[in-house]
């Protein structure tokens, strides 16, 4: 096991959290790779050290409430022989995620005795996987994925710079008094979490349900693109894959929990807001995701007025209408900033037996199937563990196709009811 270091001291002293990174807390990022050769870990350590120049912080100790002292303490790189393990044994792994990567120690970090971030290359017979874990508090998904894309280029490319960071600010934001902030929340109907809602959260958290999962749906991207030509012809209006995949999946849904004719539903859009949010930076490191909610989505409505719907509230967002996407996310930061027990969709519906609100995190756009290190891009790109109740990730074939992975509720209803391809056969087949 190697500790990795900075080849320069960091330009830096603290990098910073932003509100939006303290709302992470907790939660570990975990990632794995397949690859069909093994991997140069020492070219991957020397290049590594080169690239902790832009990430300073990856090597550094977390000192203080404000951030991470960028003390160039290091970061553990493990390299492990199994020669005994061949890729398709590996892959029957039910801990894959623990039992090929270096456990990051959440406590360990919190108390400034370890780093953000572990790596972890396990040479197989026929090949290697690769595992990460980060503290999401340090970056999100998209930053995570780009720092290993730049990671894998500089290992594989010559002539490739790599500046020192300075770190990118977040928007200043003007904060509101919490009782101002309370008012406008309770005015736009965020959902209070109650006493009540706490104690549902937190035995949801506990049950078996909130991790239940099924085999991942299979779409190929012509049957999408199929299915946005449709879309397109009987709305109107241009539809997206999230839109009209976050509608087939919504109104499968509503099928399972069986109609009554007078149930509403949600879909949560979870959402990057680089180079959108005022003047944020397109490239930015760190957290930079909001939640974009679209309600009142009735049992009534087919897949493509669904999607349409989707897809008009979620485009006015992202293009800011009216400073739309400004104001919703200085909201979230404002109750984060005061710690108030609010958030802007109905929790409760998406942790209900008969789910009513969709959280739906589309990955397809993150390099994941770009980390060539020098002997060959990833076979296999498994997603990261996060507890999305649908992921949405690209399946590498050139095609636009993509794999849907469910989580909680909505998981074991698909099971119950057969399993996805029994599912979904109707609306996808069709």
């Amino acid at each position: 096991m190697k500790n990795i270091i900075s080849n320069k001291e960091s330009l830096i002293k603290t990098w910073k959290f932003s509100l939006l990174d303290m709302a992470c807390g907790d939660m570990i990022i975990k990632a794995v790779w397949i690859y069909n050769k093994k991997l140069d870990t020492e070219l991957m350590s020397e290049k590594l050290s080169v690239l902790l120049e832009k990430y300073p912080f990856l090597a550094g100790r977390l000192k203080s409430a404000d951030g991470i002292s960028c003390s160039n303490e290091g970061c553990l790189f493990d390299v492990v022989e199994r020669p005994d393990l061949i890729i398709k044994v590996a892959l029957k792994s039910l801990h894959i995620y623990d039992d090929f990567s270096q456990e990051l120690n959440i406590k360990d970090f919190k108390i400034g005795k370890s780093a953000p971030i572990t790596f972890r290359v396990t040479n197989l017979r026929d090949g290697a996987v690769l595992g990460v874990q980060m503290a999401h508090i340090c970056m999100d998904g998209q930053s995570l994925y780009n720092f290993l894309y730049e990671w894998a280029l500089l290992c594989h490319v010559k002539d490739v710079e790599i500046q020192q960071e300075t770190q990118s600010e977040f928007p200043k934001l003007e904060f509101k008094s919490k009782s101002q902030v309370s008012a406008i929340l309770e005015k736009k109907n965020w959902t209070r979490l109650g006493f009540k809602n706490l104690i549902k959260m937190a035995f949801y958290g506990m049950s078996p349900n909130s991790k239940a999962s099924c085999t991942p749906l299979l779409i190929n991207g012509d049957k999408i693109r199929q299915l946005k030509a449709v879309a397109g012809r009987k709305t109107g209006i241009r539809i997206g894959t999230n839109a009209i995949l976050s509608a087939v999946v919504l109104k499968t849904n509503m099928i399972l929990n069986g109609f009554n004719g007078r149930k509403e539903y949600s879909v949560v859009a979870v959402t990057d807001i680089r180079g959108r949010y005022k003047n944020l930076c397109a490239d930015f490191i760190g957290n930079a995701v909001n939640n974009i909610v679209t309600n009142s989505l009735k049992e009534t409505y087919d897949i493509f007025e669904l999607a349409k719907l989707i897809q008009m509230n979620v485009t006015e967002y992202l293009e800011n209408h009216d400073g739309k996407l400004d104001e919703n996310v200085d909201l979230n930061m404002n109750a984060i900033k005061w710690r108030l027990p609010y958030v802007g969709f109905d929790i409760s519906g998406m942790n209900s037996k008969t789910p009513t609100t969709l959280y739906v995190n589309d990955q397809r756009k993150m390099p994941v199937y770009d980390l060539d290190f020098g002997s060959g891009r990833p076979v296999i790109a498994i997603p990261n563990d996060l507890p999305d109740m649908v992921k949405i990730w690209p399946v590498n074939d050139g095609k636009g196709s993509v794999m849907l992975f469910f989580r909680g509720y909505l998981a074991k209803n698909i099971v119950e009811s057969g399993g996805v391809d029994e599912v979904f056969k109707e609306l996808i087949e069709s």
